[in-house]
């Protein structure tokens, strides 16, 4: 019987927990949780119960010395602070790993854990469901197939009022608005940032600004406006990714325009919309709600252990995206374009 360690036990700790018990009842399960105060969630992140309690029956509930024990599988959901922390721990001691997005808040450990990760052949993804996507895997094929000609530019956006985010926890006290907790719009939206990578071939420069605009009480970045230049098959275009923790009406979306048409995706809506010569195409519906996305991911993670394969987000992207993030960061820093290498 396989083991299965949960460092943190948050909204994301929970779904991937609720998932596991669903696709693999055997298991058991162990958790180490520094803060003992989330709620018992249901899957659209509502509150079952003022007290998570599943490890009366379900899970184990370790302390922090005694993770000295041998695992099979790690998933780590705690404060992205901490995630390489914990994820050199078990990766000395080859456990497979799940690390949630970001990989981290610097690159500290980073390269060390890409090392280990390598040495010991260990399976590690990072927790960037999107790339299962349905849709955003039909634009993938769209743009490799040139139907629509070459991409001329696109815009990214992921917009989200801070306290909306997790409804069940004052949002001051959150790892999104804390910088020594890993905060920030810019890595807690990330996956913006990696999907871009996912669909535009080479990045080659980043230029950001970003600050605080609201009266939210936190000490990071609510808003970044990111203009990124990519290569791919020879041509350049520029694609321009803009996120906030301001709009109270969340929006998030993707508009790729191509030399003969566009694509439309509104992530919220579940729906893609595409273009050829200004007149409207095709419009793909996905149904599957945001949980089969995390399952989905999940059950290819397992797959992988098994068979022992690279998952499609593994350390390298989840590297790669980091990465960009911090360019960004530096790029608001020094006030200029930063020409980077991923």
């Amino acid at each position: 019987m396989k083991k299965v360690l949960f460092i943190g036990l948050g909204s994301i700790g929970q779904r991937h927990y609720r998932n596991l018990k669903k696709i693999k009842k055997s298991f058991k399960l162990y958790s180490i949780r520094k803060i003992k105060k989330s709620p018992e969630l249901d899957r659209f992140n509502n509150i079952n119960s003022e007290k998570f309690n599943y490890n009366q029956k379900y899970i184990t509930e370790l302390k922090d010395e005694k993770i000295n024990n041998k695992f099979d599988i790690i998933f780590i959901c705690n404060p992205s602070s901490l995630h390489v922390k914990y994820a050199l721990k078990f990766a000395k001691k080859s456990s497979a790993l799940f690390i949630e997005k970001p990989l981290s808040h610097n690159l500290h450990g980073v390269n060390k854990l890409k090392n280990q990760i390598k040495k010991n052949k260990i399976i590690c993804a990072v927790g960037f469901q999107l790339r299962y996507e349905y849709l955003l895997i039909k634009i993938k094929e769209i743009i490799e197939s040139k139907e629509l000609g070459k991409i001329k530019k696109a815009y990214i956006s992921n917009k989200h009022y801070l306290p909306y985010h997790h409804k069940y926890e004052d949002y001051k006290t959150g790892y999104a608005a804390n910088k020594k907790l890993g905060g920030g719009v810019i890595l807690c939206f990330i996956h913006e940032l990696d999907y871009a990578n996912f669909l535009f071939g080479k990045i080659t420069n980043i230029n950001c600004k970003s600050g605080i605009k609201s009266n939210l009480q936190i000490d990071v970045e609510d808003y970044a406006k990111i203009k990124c230049n990519y290569i791919l098959d020879g041509y350049k275009f520029p694609v321009y990714i803009d996120l906030d923790f301001i709009k109270k009406k969340e929006e998030r979306k993707c508009k790729i325009l191509f030399d003969n048409g566009l694509v439309y995706w509104d992530l919220k809506l579940n729906i893609l919309k595409i273009y050829k010569n200004e007149k409207l195409i095709n419009v793909i519906k996905n149904y599957n709600d945001r949980d089969k996305l995390f399952t989905k991911q999940l059950k290819e993670f397992l797959k992988c252990i098994k068979n022992h394969q690279v998952p499609k987000s593994n350390i390298d992207n989840g590297i790669s995206s980091l990465k960009m993030a911090l360019y960004a960061k530096l790029s608001n820093k020094l006030k200029k374009t930063i020409q980077i290498k991923l």
